[in-house]
């Protein structure tokens, strides 16, 4: 048989031309035969960073895109953007490393939606320190997250995607999936089960018409660096970090890396790696793996030793150093703003699965429904019917203590009297929800805040905070108050540095006792002696829906007081001040700038640190038993509510004794040396 070999090789020739050009065309044809227009998606960890880009995007395409996250405010705020930008968003609370709340999250987008066509497992973690700062937990917490929680999610949607014999599935790993890299061990070994796990389920999936990408983006810089936590050296861990998430060309910006994987969606793709750089790294380890890892164990010697906090986490956020945040990190810090990514407050597990933003039934009725029947009927025969006020939005219910049951309002008036303060505090109107733990909380610890050494450690903490607070802090804004007012202000002011120091010592210290610590020592104890500083008339306060009548300016700033500190309430503290609405509007403007300087997180630290201190001293040592709680209430998921109303408060007293101080010193400052307002 004759061959033309020349002919032969002409057409292999032609064939090894064509074939790159074949493979695009391929490519292009078919990202655009997949429509997303109409299709239901979840996205887990949707709230913030690449999942929040990813559902904007989405939305774009006129998809129904469902998004979950544990944080109820962080989620609210993301369906809030998303829907003014047109979408059809549903969004729930879920703890996704918990199986049966998996469950009820898949069937609730289900009944609201109807069968999800795309499921994108996004929620995740970095856990950044040595080998020898991490524990077991570390492990177990990001295998929950990064493997546990994409396989609930799968199997929940799987049976009706075989059925249709169609569905597409992403998986977001990392670059961590497929290279490990030093001082992530822990985060790597989770990435790398999941796209072990990806990719075996990809290969058997495909016979039912169902394809599954695994995504390996690289450095991105979302913004998310504050919320990752730190260990060892934790200022140190978090400069490396936050500065490699922000370098240019190495590092992709979240916007990029969600087209790429959407693209990838819809061409079901089995891999996508972005950036290129990180693309070239990771076919790079494949070939020389040995030379890799030689080179990753030189880059180890240049990282921080073990030490400094040791197993002990702290958030990015409370990690702050010269070098992070600063010019270094732009790019991250940047996207932090634009993705939601800020205020960072503690994750807490939700308890169950609701819509956010839904209309519910009215507060007063469910919080009647949760006190035991008993006391129900006394109440009726009293005439007594529960006197909650709240803020519409938020939901947030406290005590109205005009109305308030005769023992509430003793409590709260001892409350006052006691601490010396001219109002009646948020939080223990927030506990008086639950009357009989409020009143054992106050007996515990009023002994401990009658003593001389409680409000000594109280003032220590004022006076620290407006000693560093005058060294770094130079407001912005003029002012046009006269001096009688500015004498009330200051005197206002006052009253709340003196009275929230002491209610953050109560805090942490109920906190801790919570969770089952002894706190504080027993022993002598000397009562208080002399005047409290700050006691004068009732303070007068602008509540939630009377700024609304005010002006939508004072509107519009109590929002953004809720959403700039997370919490879903406005303070006493900003109620009275609201009073200047001239001085306090913009004061509130330039503080909220001067947040996110190194030195006002170091404060808050140092605080939190102090009062830590302090309850450890308390005198007489406080113990309540969690079982002595549990006890009292008719609800057991009660006992978690008052456990987060405690943290809550622990985190924004903190906020609010360091911002009492830059609103003084914003009415000391000399204003003839102010230029004008910008």
């Amino acid at each position: 048989m004759l061959i033309n070999y020349a002919t032969l090789f002409g057409l292999i020739a032609v064939a090894i031309v064509l074939f790159p050009g074949f493979l695009v065309v391929d490519r292009w044809w078919r990202e655009r035969i997949y429509e997303l227009s109409g299709k239901v998606i979840l996205i887990t960890g949707g709230s913030r960073g690449l999942g929040l880009v990813m559902a904007r995007q989405l939305a774009e395409t006129g998809a129904r895109v469902a998004i979950c996250a544990r944080d109820e405010a962080e989620l609210e705020r993301a369906r809030t953007e998303l829907e003014q930008r047109g979408g059809d968003i549903f969004a729930l609370t879920c703890d996704v490393t918990e199986q049966t709340q998996v469950e009820q999250l898949v069937q609730q987008t289900r009944d609201h939606f109807g069968a999800i066509d795309i499921l994108i497992n996004n929620a995740g973690t970095d856990i950044v320190g040595p080998l020898e700062n991490l524990t077991m937990q570390d492990y177990d917490d990001l295998m929950k997250l990064h493997f546990w929680a994409p396989l609930y999610t799968t199997y929940a949607v799987l049976p009706e995607m075989q059925a249709r014999k169609a569905g597409r599935i992403v998986n977001i790993s990392s670059v961590g999936g497929k290279m490990a890299s030093p001082h992530m061990v822990g985060y790597c070994a989770s990435k790398f089960a999941l796209v072990g796990l990806s990719e075996g389920m990809r290969t058997e999936l495909a016979k039912d018409g169902i394809a599954v990408t695994t995504v390996c983006p690289g450095l991105i810089h979302t913004g998310v660096v504050d919320h990752a936590i730190m260990k060892g050296q934790n200022r140190k861990e978090y400069a490396w970090f936050s500065i490699g998430d922000s370098l240019p060309f190495l590092s992709a910006s979240a916007e990029k890396v969600s087209r790429a994987t959407i693209a990838g969606l819809r061409r079901g793709a089995a891999e996508v790696i972005v950036p290129f750089p990180t693309w070239l790294s990771v076919k790079f380890y494949g070939l020389f793996p040995e030379l890799s890892t030689n080179l990753f164990g030189l880059f180890n010697q240049l990282l921080p030793k073990p030490g400094g906090m040791g197993e002990k986490r702290a958030f990015g956020k409370d990690s702050h150093s010269a070098l992070a945040p600063s010019w270094l990190t732009y790019l991250s810090d940047r996207a932090a703003e634009r993705n939601n990514e800020r205020p960072v407050t503690e994750p807490k597990g939700t308890t169950d699965v609701k819509q956010v933003g839904a209309v519910e039934e009215n507060l007063t009725q469910r919080s009647a429904s949760k006190k035991p029947e008993k006391q129900l009927e006394a109440d009726r025969v009293q005439g007594l019917e529960p006197a909650i006020v709240e803020d519409e939005q938020s939901a947030f219910p406290f005590i109205n203590v005009s109305q308030a049951p005769p023992e509430v309002q003793t409590c709260l008036s001892d409350i006052q009297d006691t601490l010396g303060i001219p109002w009646k505090p948020a939080n223990w109107r927030a506990y008086a929800m639950y009357p009989t733990v409020m009143q054992l909380f106050w007996q515990r610890l009023k002994p401990a805040t009658q003593a001389e050494s409680f409000l000594e450690d109280a003032i220590a903490i004022t006076e620290q905070v407006y000693r560093d607070t005058y060294d770094w802090y130079q407001p912005g804004y003029q002012i046009d108050v006269d001096e009688a007012q500015r004498r009330h202000i200051q005197r206002e002011l006052g009253a709340f540095s003196f009275g929230n120091p002491q209610l953050l010592i109560q805090q942490i210290a109920l906190s801790k006792v919570l969770a089952g610590e002894i706190v504080g020592q027993d022993g002598k104890t000397e009562i208080r002696r002399g005047p409290h500083a700050y006691r004068h008339p009732e303070i007068q306060f602008i509540g939630e829906q009377s700024a609304q009548e005010v002006s939508t300016e004072l509107q519009r700033v109590y929002q953004d007081l809720k959403q700039t500190l997370g919490v879903p309430f406005v303070n006493s503290d900003y109620q009275a001040l609201a009073h200047w609405s001239d001085f306090f509007i913009a004061a509130w403007e330039d503080i909220k700038r001067w947040r996110d300087r190194p030195e006002f997180e170091l404060l808050k630290q140092a605080i939190i640190q102090r009062a830590e201190e302090a309850a450890s001293r308390l005198r007489p040592a406080v113990v309540i038993g969690e079982q002595e709680v549990r006890d009292l209430l008719e609800n057991p998921e009660d006992f978690e509510q008052i456990q987060q109303k405690v943290q809550l408060f622990n985190d924004v007293l903190p906020e609010l004794i360091i911002q009492n101080a830059l609103f003084h010193q914003g009415l000391t400052v000399d204003q003839s040396a102010l230029s004008e307002p910008s």
